[in-house]
């Protein structure tokens, strides 16, 4: 089961509760997000999608720029909203 306290204390960044995405700089999205996470970092970010992973808790990960459409406008897991690019 996913922790927020845990999350905020492994990851440093910024954490947001059901909030709309169009309040963070991300266009073209009109939905709300039960968590926004925008890390710090790259580090922060691979931190953030192994504790996610783990979880099972339901994520996917935008830039600002990006394109998602969500069938009923709402998302029902974290967000994480970053311009990063992990290396793969």
């Amino acid at each position: 089961m996913l922790r927020l306290d845990e999350l905020k204390a492994e990851i440093k960044g910024e954490f947001f509760l059901q909030e709309e995405l169009k309040h963070h700089d991300v266009k073209k999205v009109e939905a709300q997000a039960d968590i926004i996470i925008k890390p710090a970092g790259k580090k922060d970010l691979v931190k953030a999608l192994r504790m996610l992973e783990k979880s099972g808790f339901p994520h996917l990960v935008i830039n600002s720029k990006g394109r998602v459409v969500f069938p009923d406008k709402r998302f029902h897991g974290a967000v994480i909203v970053t311009d990063l690019k992990l290396d793969h």
